[in-house]
């Protein structure tokens, strides 16, 4: 039967569906494709370097973007124009200001010293100032970590495009990140998952070692119990349990990678303030990937990493494609008046398929190659027109 809102309004989901028969429409009108040879539109601001209509992304024009991750009505997380994730938004709300400490970095070996850097660009100067908490030195946040110099982003929905370099470094780094989109097929498109890949390149004449690694304070927790660090395939899940005051409490985040030679810590430092931080970017630097199991006494884990070493010859590349998985099967929000009686509040569509976020897990590590074809299919067909 028809998914109708009290309000009259048609569900995003069902938007979802009849859009591919608008879009076909619409791309069959004969628009003619774009080539080298048309001219870029500009937009202008006094004041401000120009860009390119629908080019990259570079110097100041980063500052503000944030490109959306996750299924619709599912969550979102968003990849900035840096490569930072951010605006974490899991809990069935927006959550704009949400960036916790969650961040990919890579330790590049040498003979005299280890290089680290985070996997993003410099740190856009207005967070230092008008984010919550940057007056108390922007406590949980990385932004005191060493950087690449250079960034560059490019939209090509549903797929994002980060671009890192950095003169002093051997490697050049692109990051894609994307989650599953494809018009007609709402199930699919509607999934709480997102991808991002990591291709190193080396510009050297040597043999570069290098670890790459995830790392995430567990932004889950809503106090300090209940909650945890627990293993995945390939990588760890953030939780937090839910209460029977707030049984919306409940959720879980999953990052993870298929790769055999992964290597997981689900126990970091447990400290006050920056140490857990600053104990797991000492791993960073040292180059290393260690296994440490979950705790099982004592407070628990404030977050955890993945490590996954690799090598690259001369002129090589390497990715690591790293997935991501969240659920969160409950909510505290309801509209319109209800009953005394009346106890629903929202749920996502998603709970209605997966029953827990090892459910999503299982299935996106599967479905990954097929869910990837479908979104370039519909960024290929999108983007073949000046529409």
């Amino acid at each position: 039967m028809p998914n109708h809102r009290r309000n009259g309004k048609k569900p995003r989901r069902e938007f979802v569906k009849q859009s591919v028969a608008t879009l076909g429409a619409t791309l069959g009108v004969g628009a003619p494709v774009a080539t080298q040879d048309t001219p870029a539109r500009r937009r202008e601001k006094p004041g401000s370097a120009t860009r390119a209509w629908n080019g990259p992304y570079t110097g100041e024009h980063l500052r503000h973007v944030a490109f959306p991750l996750g299924g619709i009505g599912a969550g979102m997380i968003c990849l900035e124009g840096t490569g930072a994730l951010s605006h974490v938004s899991l809990r069935h709300r927006p959550d704009v200001h949400n960036e916790p400490a969650v961040f990919a970095a890579v330790c590049l070996k040498g003979a005299a010293a280890n290089v680290a850097r985070v996997l993003e660009g410099p740190v856009p100067k207005w967070k230092l100032y008008a984010t919550p908490r940057a007056a108390n030195g922007g406590e949980h946040r990385t932004w005191g970590l060493p950087r690449f110099r250079q960034a560059s982003f490019e939209a090509r929905f549903p797929f994002g495009t980060v671009r890192l370099q950095d003169d002093k470094l051997p490697v050049e780094v692109t990051l894609i990140g994307w989650s599953p989109f494809e018009p007609g097929d709402a199930d699919n498109s509607s999934l709480p998952v997102a991808a991002l890949e990591y291709t190193f390149t080396n510009r050297s004449r040597r043999l570069v070692e290098a670890v790459f690694s995830f790392h995430a304070r567990n932004f889950m927790a809503t106090g300090k119990e209940g909650n945890g660090v627990r293993p995945a395939p390939g990588g760890f899940v953030l939780w937090q349990a839910g209460s029977a005051a707030k049984p919306e409490d409940e959720g879980a985040f999953a990052a993870f990678v298929d790769d055999a030679t992964v290597r997981v810590d689900h126990a970091w430092f447990r400290g006050g303030w920056w140490d857990p931080l600053t104990m797991a970017w000492k791993a960073v630097e040292q180059g290393a990937a260690e296994d440490r199991p979950p705790i099982t006494e004592g407070e628990p884990s404030p977050g955890g990493s993945l490590f996954v070493p690799f090598a690259l010859g001369p002129g090589g590349t390497h990715t690591v494609t790293l997935l991501l998985a969240w659920y969160v099967g409950r909510s505290g929000l309801r509209a319109g008046k209800s009953p005394t009686d009346e106890t629903s509040t929202y749920r996502p569509w998603y709970v209605s398929r997966f029953a827990s976020v090892e459910e999503v897990v299982f299935q996106w590590s599967r479905a990954y190659a097929e869910r990837r074809a479908g979104a370039a299919r519909f960024r290929d067909c999108f983007y073949d027109t000046t529409l």
